[in-house]
């Protein structure tokens, strides 16, 4: 049931998305997360402008400071 209804779909959403970056030349990276959590918890304003990118991980310090754990986010 997790297989089927959980990661299958994940696996092929992420290939998805991968073989769409491949075919766009304008693509240079693509950075891909666990989950939200990776990048949720940042001292940095999170703004229009902003690109997620390998930069742009939560901040341990951050989470501690605000009681936060990486697996209580989700």
């Amino acid at each position: 049931m997790v297989q089927s209804e959980l990661i299958d779909p994940a696996v092929k959403g992420t290939l998805n998305v991968l073989r769409s970056c491949a075919k766009a030349p304008s693509v240079k990276r693509v950075v891909i997360t666990a989950s939200i959590s990776s990048v949720m918890c940042h001292r940095k304003p999170l703004t229009p402008e902003v690109v997620l990118d390998e930069t742009w991980f939560s901040d341990t310090v951050r989470c501690e400071e605000l009681k936060v754990s990486i697996g209580h986010i989700l």
